[in-house]
């Protein structure tokens, strides 16, 4: 194996490594998993728990609960202590039978936006 060809084969590897690391830096917090989960009926609701790719930055991170079209009030939403990957909403009251939609607009820790929304069901 000539040189030069071998000086290609590590330009190229080292172009790659750097391009993976570009995609990772600039990624956006998708949701990647729901409590309750999305087109899913439960029976009690307590909190919802929106799980991300990426740590969340709560101050900058909005979630919009609603039932039949109309805001549904929340007592608080906040990252887990322990993961902010994990946002916690907790409704200030026991959720009724319905439908209910889930707006959030997510801002990442390395600060991209992102949004998304999906809905679940509460049965008796």
């Amino acid at each position: 194996m000539s040189a030069a060809f071998l000086k290609k084969i590590l330009n190229t590897a080292a172009l790659l490594t750097l391009m993976a690391g570009a995609s990772a830096a600039f990624a956006h917090a998708h949701l990647e998993q729901s409590t309750p989960a999305a087109d899913s009926t439960v029976s009690n609701v307590k909190e919802l728990r929106l799980a991300f790719t990426e740590g969340v930055e709560q101050a900058f991170t909005k979630v919009v609960l609603t039932h039949d079209q109309a805001p549904v009030a929340v007592s608080s939403i906040k990252t887990e202590p322990a993961n902010k990957k994990i946002l916690i909403v907790t409704p200030a009251q026991p959720l009724p039978a319905g439908t209910y939609n889930v707006k959030w607009n997510a801002v990442s820790v390395d600060t991209h936006k992102s949004t998304g929304d999906y809905s679940f069901t509460v049965s008796n």
